[in-house]
Parts: C-alpha cells; structure tokens; sequence
C-alpha cells in the first residue's frame, strides 16, 4: 500500500510552474540525501551501501534533467525555483537511513517510499487542480514516480533475493498473448468492481456518501472495462476465479494498486509487442481509477475532512 505524506501541505498548487519547480526541488534534494548518506556509508567503510546510494543519488539526477525538458517544453525555461509556493515536502526517512542496521534491501525500501510519497502528492495536486491542464501535468508527474517506484521495486526484490536466497523464486503466471490477458484482466476488473460496488455500500450506510461515491466510480470503471474487454473475448467465464473483498477506503485502495502493479508487471515481461501494448492500456486504466480515489482522499483529508490517515495511507 501506498505511504501517507510525512507533513500536511500548507497550501494548494496554482499553476504549472509551481508543479514543475516543485517537482524538480524534489528530485533535487532526494539526490542531496542519497549522497550525504552515501558518503556517511564510506566513513562507515560499508562500500556497498556507499555504492547504492550514489546509484539512487544519480537515478534522482536523471528525474530532475527530465523534469528541466518537461518544464523547457510547458513553460519555454527551466524550472524557476522563485516560484515555488512553499517548501519542499518532506518525505524522506531519514532516521531509518541512518539506522546502523541499514542493509541494501532497507535502503532500496526507504527508497521506494520516497517515491511512493512524491506520488501521492501529485495526485493530491492533480485531485485539488483548478484547470485541466494543471491537472494532466500533475498526473504525467504521477505516472513518473510510479515508473521510479517501480524500477526500485524491482531492485529492491533483487536485494531481498540475495539477502535470503533459500526463498523459492515466486510463480509466473505471465500471460504469453494478448487473449490471456483478457482471459486474466475480464475477471479481475469484476470481481474488483464487485468488491467496490459492496464497500461503497457500506460507506454509505455509514453515512460516509462522498467516499463511497469514490469506489462507486471505481466500481463503474471496472465494470465497463470488464464488459469492452469481454465483447472481445466472448468465451471467458463470466465469475471471477476468485473473489476480492474490501472490508475498509484501506482495502479498496490495495485493490486499486494491485491492479496497476500487476498491469505493469505484465508489461514489463511481455514477450510480444501486442501484449506489452494492451498491458500498458490496461495499466493506464488502473492507474487514472488509482489517482482520482487517491488524489481525492488525500485533498479531503488534508482539509479536515473525516478521512482517516491509516485509511489513506499504505
């Protein structure tokens, strides 16, 4: 599940400028942190931790140069850091980085929390944008750090296989075509609608309508997906393999983030060009249900509004 922001935001973001000198403060300074820490590790003479914090340091580097092109191409100059409306959101761990039981897993860990977090405050931006353009450029920033996560993700898996290696490697389930990803997606766009469609039912007897509207959305947009996907594999099962319950906003949102995790997983080991192109429009579907639920959980939460952070949070 997705990490909360460590700070409430102070305020809103107005325009496309401040987004992109935000963004870019961000990659900015998570590339300071990965190289104080990476020297504080060559004092600690741990070399490979040293190692892998210049690593993320030089990834955060190759985010900000594609943040400065995006600003180049929106705005015509590179980001103008004169217009950031507030300070930097703090997001970063830094007591566990310094922690002296730190290990290449622990740290690729904090890692992905720090994207993970730079994710969720660009949906909370996207979900709170006064104009549509803002909006878009807030969720192009999302999709951003959902790649970063996931390249760290995958790092990460790495670390924790070397650091356990009597582990069984985990069961391939990869769709070899693009019928098998139908035959994979069909049922499980509905048992995720039906899981939605079930908690918005008892939000609202909770007498909590604005949040259950949310999943009802959710649970729409399965649906539909579902059924286009199903006029084009007409043959699978109607009932899903397997059923998905979301007993809490915290369960519906993994449900929402499993979906786009596993899209993209499939997209990422696609052995053809027809599969890798129906999975990442899959994923796109995952991840625009994923920013709207998330996005407007987090601006209702950071205005007072009776969303609990532990439901938001993951």
């Amino acid at each position: 599940m997705l990490p909360p922001m460590k700070t409430a935001l102070p305020g809103v973001v107005s325009s496309a400028e401040q987004l992109i000198a935000i963004a870019h403060a961000m990659e900015r300074e998570a590339a300071r942190r990965y190289r104080e820490l990476a020297v504080r590790m060559r004092i600690q003479s741990e070399d490979v931790l040293a190692t892998l914090f210049i690593f993320l340091a030089e990834i955060e580097d190759k985010h900000a140069m594609e943040v400065e092109a995006r600003a180049e191409g929106i705005t015509g100059h590179p980001p103008d850091l004169t217009s950031m409306p507030w300070d930097v959101p703090e997001n970063f761990d830094e007591e566990e980085a310094r922690s002296a039981g730190l290990s290449p897993y622990r740290a690729l860990a904090i890692a992905v929390r720090n994207e993970e977090r730079a994710f969720v405050f660009y949906t909370y931006v996207a979900a709170s944008a006064a104009t549509p353009m803002l909006a878009r450029l807030a969720e192009q920033f999302a999709v951003d750090e959902l790649g970063h996560a996931g390249l760290l993700r995958r790092e990460r898996r790495k670390a924790w296989r070397r650091q356990t290696p009597a582990l069984p490697p985990p069961t391939d389930t990869r769709p070899e075509s693009v019928d098998e990803l139908l035959a994979l997606a069909i049922p499980m766009e509905r048992a995720a609608a039906a899981a939605h469609r079930a908690l918005a039912l008892r939000l609202a007897t909770r007498q909590e309508p604005e949040v259950a509207a949310l999943f009802d959305h959710a649970a729409d947009e399965e649906g539909d997906l579902s059924g286009a996907l199903a006029v084009r594999l007409p043959s699978v099962n109607a009932s899903p393999p397997q059923s998905m319950r979301a007993g809490s906003v915290r369960d519906g949102l993994r449900i929402l983030e499993d979906a786009f995790e596993r899209y993209t997983d499939i997209a990422e080991k696609a052995i053809d060009e027809a599969t890798l192109l129906e999975a990442q429009a899959l994923a796109q579907h995952a991840l625009r249900r994923l920013a709207y639920v998330h996005g407007t959980l987090a601006r209702r939460a950071s205005s007072g509004a009776p969303v609990s952070p532990e439901d938001i949070g993951a």
